[in-house]
């Protein structure tokens, strides 16, 4: 009924026949608009609604005077008059109008993209132009407006009218086009997980500036061209701190994006118990909506906590980081000081020489840079403080806590300790680095935690020869406690006769020191790469593919399926055989796990290869 066939078997669509759904009725375009007596499609208030004749009355109304007096109207109104018609200016005046705000608005967008993509700040203490506090996004508009006589016209004319007045230039503008650009990146992010189905969910806590704790949420997942990605996905102020809270606040986000849970293949947070419990934590909670969820630790936050553990295992060690912070505190809290020790360390002949840094609370392997800088200049630093003792210009309190100062750092058992420290902080503070890179994997987390495990057992050898280097350094051949006496613990007639083991001078900074700190590293680094181990044992022979005999790869291939039956089939098992004779010619870089992905995704191998 929309179109007719012609003599000639040729279809005119007829394009003047419309469709109301709301009335359920057909109506004539130019009827409805021009015709003066209204005929059954030109009244607005029926249509046609007889579907069982609606055939012959269409064509019937098509060929009615009324009907083609109402089209040659809208001919002479549109078409027909061109050259000189009202309906010309107006569309020219709407054009002109259209390309006017259009060029506005691609200057406030580029305004708004620029300050967003550097994480700047958009508003200040005012919203007018000509002002120095109207903040950055006004301020960007003003100095683009300096070379840009269109938007310095613009804002002439437009710009401090007030409410009530047409600009764009508003910080309401402002806002509506940063939530349409969040609203834009959330749905191409959405777009991304969901192509590539299966994701992983990074997740912690932490209060922000206003002291509102905000739950961030994290995405990880690889695109189609084998690419990781992490995505930050949104912030989820004042949820709480229990897991079955953070269950709720997550699930509902979820829900309103359209992301799939049941898709969800790891979980990676923080050590604390209502993230990491087994029981009642957050990723026991989300093993209920996706069981192959599998919930690996934070590797860095992992390290952090070994490195604190041990510091805080013997007394020796927390007044150490006491100490240096001390140094720091003292040093910066006076422009004098600080000037007066970077003047001294520049006329120092070494050139590795650096200040003390301020030790760092959350990244706790940083404070390599906090007992580099106190090692690098510990002569400098001494003279310094000596200098301020001496100085009778200065504060009494600022003599005596220099000398006091002074006098921690000449013990033997703060070099020592910062000798011991400083080389273990360093690798560290390295690996950490490492951990949090972009393409870190567990392959990779797992060797970084057996080496660096490794490295220690062996530097627990190594105790003279820091003894020595300490001794050298500060100059004093003895620990301070050994010029103090001994106390004797009196005895009852009903104790045992076995005698307490009393460590002296070296033994007991080896023993009840040294000793203490390492293992602790060792043991901490032995307990926490096994969460590491036990995932890296399901997928970690696909970077060691080529050199598995066919037996061993299906054996472990079927152990990947008996994991992932609902996703992967035990066609797995025998794909992943012949892949592997085809990655043997593939090169060193492609052989990791990200590499036979890249390779596999970005070639016609995927169609035959699609469970790998």
């Amino acid at each position: 009924i929309f179109s007719r066939k012609l003599h000639n078997g040729q279809t005119q669509i007829r394009d003047w026949l419309l469709y109301s759904s709301s009335k359920n009725a057909l109506f004539c375009f130019h009827c409805v608009l021009f015709s003066k007596r209204k005929s059954l499609l030109g009244n607005l208030q029926y249509g046609l609604k007889n579907w069982a004749k609606c055939y012959d009355k269409v064509q019937k109304h098509e060929k009615s005077p009324l009907h083609c007096e109402s089209v040659r109207i809208w001919y002479l109104r549109t078409e027909g008059a061109k050259n000189n018609s009202i309906n010309k200016v107006l569309k020219e005046e709407m054009y002109s109008k259209i390309s006017y705000w259009t060029q506005v608005l691609r200057r406030v967008v580029s305004t708004i993209t620029f300050l967003a993509e550097r994480g700047l700040s958009f508003r200040g203490n005012n919203s007018e132009f000509g002002s120095v506090h109207n903040g950055n996004y006004m301020g960007c508009l003003e100095l683009i407006a300096q070379f840009d006589p269109f938007l310095c016209e613009h804002i002439a004319k437009y710009g401090n009218k007030g409410r009530g007045n047409v600009s764009y230039l508003s910080s309401i503008i402002c806002d509506e086009f940063i939530q349409l650009m969040n609203n834009s990146v959330a749905d191409k992010i959405v777009y991304e997980i969901n192509e590539s189905k299966y994701f992983s969910i990074i997740v912690d806590s932490t209060p922000d500036i206003s002291k509102t704790d905000q739950l961030t949420v994290v995405i990880r997942y690889i695109t189609a061209t084998g690419e990781s990605k992490e995505r930050f996905l949104a912030f989820l102020p004042s949820v709480g701190h229990k897991g079955e809270q953070m269950e709720y606040a997550l699930i509902k986000k979820f829900n309103e994006l359209g992301i799939e849970l049941k898709n969800c293949r790891g979980q990676s947070y923080d050590n604390a118990s209502n993230m990491s419990g087994v029981y009642k934590g957050l990723q026991a909670r989300i093993k209920k909506y996706a069981s192959n969820a599998v919930f690996v630790p934070c590797a860095a936050h992992s390290l952090n906590l070994i490195g604190s553990n041990a510091a805080e295992s013997s007394k020796e060690g927390t007044q150490f980081f006491y100490t240096i912070q001390m140094v720091y505190t003292f040093l910066s809290s006076s422009t004098y000081r600080w000037e007066l020790l970077k003047n001294i360390i520049d006329k120092s002949p070494s050139k590795s020489t650096s200040v003390p840094k301020n030790l760092c609370i959350t990244r706790w392997s940083s404070r390599h840079e906090a007992c580099k800088g106190i090692l690098s200049g510990y002569k400098e630093i001494l003279e310094v403080l000596k200098i301020l003792s001496e100085d009778i210009t200065q504060t009494p309190s600022t003599r005596n806590e220099a000398n006091s100062i002074r006098k921690k750092l000449e013990k033997l058992e703060f070099v020592f300790m910062l000798n011991v420290w400083t080389p273990i902080l360093q690798r560290f503070d390295a690996t950490n680095k490492t951990l949090q890179s972009k393409d870190i994997n567990l392959s990779i987390v797992v060797s970084l935690y057996e080496s660096l495990e490794l490295y220690v057992q062996d530097y627990r050898k190594l105790f003279d020869n820091i003894l020595n280097k300490s001794k050298e350094l500060c100059g004093k051949l003895t620990f301070s406690w050994e010029k103090s006496r001994v106390i004797k613990k009196k005895r009852h007639f009903d104790d045992s006769n076995s005698v307490d083991t009393i460590h002296h001078g070296e033994d007991k900074m080896k023993n009840d020191t040294f000793y203490v700190i390492i293992d602790t590293l060792s043991s901490n680094l032995c307990e926490r790469k096994k969460a590491y181990i036990n995932v890296h044992s399901n997928f970690g022979f696909l970077s060691n593919l080529t050199n598995l005999d066919s037996l061993t790869l299906r054996r472990k291939a079927l152990h990947i399926v008996n994991i992932y039956n609902q996703d992967i089939d035990t066609s797995f098992i025998e794909e992943i055989v012949q892949f592997k004779k085809i990655a043997i010619s593939f090169s060193k870089e492609d052989l990791t796990i990200n590499g036979l992905f890249t390779k596999l995704s970005n070639s016609p191998l995927a169609l035959t290869f699609p469970n790998v």
